[in-house]
């Protein structure tokens, strides 16, 4: 698509393709350009219908200009547009920004937040094939350990990962950032036969970055949870899984990802249901030996 060749060779964003096909577009996709260019935070917020109506144009006029600029129709345009707000203001500005958005449509409040929750988690999952949630539970299954790493909004995310993977019976060990000394130790320690994970959503941090460049450069398999493909921390992972994150007033929504955790847990344990028999059984006998006389008193 024109947008994608553009950003990835130039790094412009969407505001600056369409002030580059400005002169080419009709009369009445320039009314559409027009508004965007002025007032990019309510068009990213705004649904088909009420876009159309403030703009003067017909739905038909909307998706051509989408398809002109080079977007994937009319989701992809407020895709693109989200990603402009996010990418260009701080996570403070974009918050007043939103709060006054929301604070002027206060009666489609409850519309705007449940449309942007369901709409990344559906195209969340449009955009990962059933594959490769089934390759990323073979990875997982396959680890003798597992080292689960995020930052910031993604903590949540790992610590329910950590969570599911304790449930089926992994080794599934969270490390902090902030612990450097536990981090280094980890994965210095890390072999061939272990399997990292790093969760990442922006801002992302350097050091997220780089911990990737240090397994790839030591040939250590890495799964990379991200909100797009072309994140950094995903540059060189095994498997890349992309989950929707953009919200409406705040910088992240967790709500796609922790989804996706728990549909590859499940993934996990459809291709694992021997091994989870055989831990359930254990679990139960290490409870009768360890914990049974003492309850009964």
């Amino acid at each position: 698509m024109l947008y994608k060749v553009i950003e990835e060779e130039a790094g412009v964003d969407i505001l600056e393709v369409i002030r580059t096909q400005y002169t080419s577009l009709s009369r009445a996709q320039k009314k559409i350009a027009d508004y965007i260019l002025n007032q990019p935070e309510e068009a990213c917020f705004a649904s088909l219908k009420e876009l159309t109506e403030t703009v003067g144009v017909t739905e038909v006029t909307m998706m051509n200009f989408a398809r002109r600029i080079g977007v994937d129709g009319f989701s992809g345009l407020k895709r693109e547009l989200q990603n402009h707000i996010r990418q260009r203001l701080s996570p403070n500005q974009k918050i007043a920004r939103a709060v006054e958005t929301v604070r002027r449509r206060k009666n489609r409040l409850y519309s705007v937040f449940l449309e942007n929750e369901l709409t990344g988690v559906s195209s969340t999952y449009a955009g990962i094939p059933e594959e490769q949630l089934y390759y990323a539970a073979s990875l997982v299954c396959r680890a003798q350990r597992i080292y689960l790493l995020g930052y910031d909004v993604s903590m949540p995310v790992v610590h329910f990962l950590r969570l599911r993977l304790h449930y089926l019976g992994f080794n599934a060990v969270q490390l902090d950032l902030a612990d450097r000394g536990q981090l280094l130790l980890s994965l210095a320690q890390e072999n061939v036969s272990d399997l990292v994970i790093l969760v990442s959503f922006p801002n992302h941090s350097v050091e997220m970055e780089r911990i990737g460049e240090y397994l790839y450069g030591r040939n250590m398999p890495f799964i990379a949870i991200v909100d797009q493909a072309s994140a950094p921390v995903a540059r060189h992972a095994e498997l890349t899984l992309a989950c929707a994150t953009a919200d409406p007033l705040f910088y992240n929504t967790i709500t796609a990802a922790v989804s996706l955790v728990n549909v590859l847990c499940a993934c996990i344990a459809t291709e694992n249901e021997d091994y989870l028999r055989k831990m359930r059984h254990d679990v139960e006998d290490a409870f009768g030996v360890i914990f049974g006389e003492t309850e009964e008193r």
